[in-house]
């Protein structure tokens, strides 16, 4: 099969793109002239790039290829927006440019795409988060996911086309560079203070291994004659972990006696305690995904790769 990948050159992609390829799927990587491509360095040879800022029009990208997937990670992120630049931009890459590659698609005989989504489109809550959660973006960001999707999902249903989008929860992992736990053990193998921040929140803190087997799993699914219409799953670990857990874990794995990595002393009150966790029931039935890999161990091997 040949598939249509954006995103590949980060975190997420990078991993995805490789299994792609150990299954022998004929992978296309659609990026930016200056995407850093560090991650994937071994892999260039055995893809074909095209550099969107190079190419005349998305369609033109088409005409040349005949693509039976788009798998879509590619947007821009960003926490607090503060101006009209920063709309313009999650405008751009998180609603036009995904909106115009799934026209393209539709018009060139793409069956099936797998769009990424976000926990942070669902509303805070402390009981499990599934499919059916109350939606309320945490961000602009997450709006513009939402948007999206929902354009997505009327694509799918006018034009027959299978899609689904998979909703993902705090992936980590090996080649991740500006989340916390990245920092955490930057500061543990420098022995550079990191001062954390007091936050209660637990987060559903998924490994990049299960990340990508639920998109490869979703591949399959696609190809089902069983796979009717559009579809949403949580992808995510049942279990949700502090970052003062999560901090706890890594200091204990790197063996550090005196540990860099400092956090505040809990206040007395009794602070307001959110818990993010992943209902994964629909992704266990009906993809036959669930997370495997233990906070433990995922940990263990991402600061193995680290140091």
């Amino acid at each position: 099969m040949n598939i249509l990948l954006t995103g590949g050159t980060g975190f997420i992609g990078s991993h995805l793109l490789r299994a792609l390829l150990k299954k022998n799927y004929s992978v296309t990587l659609l990026k930016r002239s200056i995407s850093d491509t560090w991650r994937i360095t071994d892999c260039l040879n055995s893809i074909v790039n095209i550099d969107i800022d190079a190419v005349p029009s998305i369609s033109s990208i088409f005409s040349n290829n005949h693509f039976e997937m788009v798998i879509h990670l590619a947007g821009a992120y960003i926490k607090h927006h503060t101006s009209e630049q920063d709309i313009d931009k999650l405008n751009e890459s998180n609603l036009t440019f995904p909106s115009e590659l799934l026209e393209c698609a539709v018009k060139n005989g793409v069956q099936y795409v797998i769009n990424t989504g976000t926990f942070f489109e669902y509303a805070p809550s402390n009981d499990k988060i599934s499919e059916t959660s109350t939606i309320k973006p945490y961000n602009y960001y997450a709006a513009t996911k939402v948007a999206f999707e929902k354009i997505l999902k009327d694509y799918s249903i006018r034009h027959d086309l299978k899609a689904i989008t998979l909703k993902l929860f705090s992936p980590y992992g090996e080649k991740d560079t500006k989340k916390v736990i990245p920092l955490i053990i930057n500061s543990l193998l420098h022995n550079i203070r990191l001062d954390l921040k007091e936050n209660n929140q637990k987060l559903s803190f998924t490994y990049i291994e299960d990340i990508v087997a639920a998109y490869l799993k979703a591949i399959t699914f696609l190809q089902s004659n069983s796979y009717q219409q559009y579809e949403t799953f949580n992808i995510g670990s049942s279990k949700s972990y502090s970052v003062q857990e999560i901090a706890e874990s890594l200091i204990d794995i790197s063996n550090k006696k005196n540990s860099s990595v400092h956090w505040p002393i809990k206040s007395i009150k009794n602070d307001k305690h959110i818990s993010v966790m992943c209902d994964s029931t629909k992704a266990q039935n009906i993809l036959h995904w669930k997370a495997e890999v233990d906070i433990r161990e995922g940990l263990k091997r991402t600061f193995e790769s680290y140091k």
